[in-house]
């Protein structure tokens, strides 16, 4: 029966959408939910140019996740922020 955890809501299929259209809608001016917002983000290709990310995603873990793939990037070099 309903709600069942074995079938994914329409809000967790929009999601999944999102992020992988993001390259396309990098903007996502319509989502003001927080919540929603940070589960798009988590989800979004780490592979993106930065020149889509940079000015569009402005949470701390993303950069974190994006940061551990070079080698010599450390917060401390960049005001305490990975962005």
């Amino acid at each position: 029966a309903f709600p069942s955890s074995d079938i994914e809501s329409l809000v967790e299929m929009s999601i999944k959408v999102v992020a992988e259209n993001f390259s396309l809608y990098p903007e996502l001016e319509g989502v003001t939910d927080q919540n929603v917002l940070q589960s798009i983000i988590k989800l979004i290709d780490l592979g993106l140019p930065i020149t889509t990310t940079a000015k569009n995603v402005d949470f701390e873990f993303y950069w974190e996740k994006k940061c551990k793939q070079l080698k010599n990037c450390k917060k401390e070099d960049h005001g305490m922020s990975y962005k």
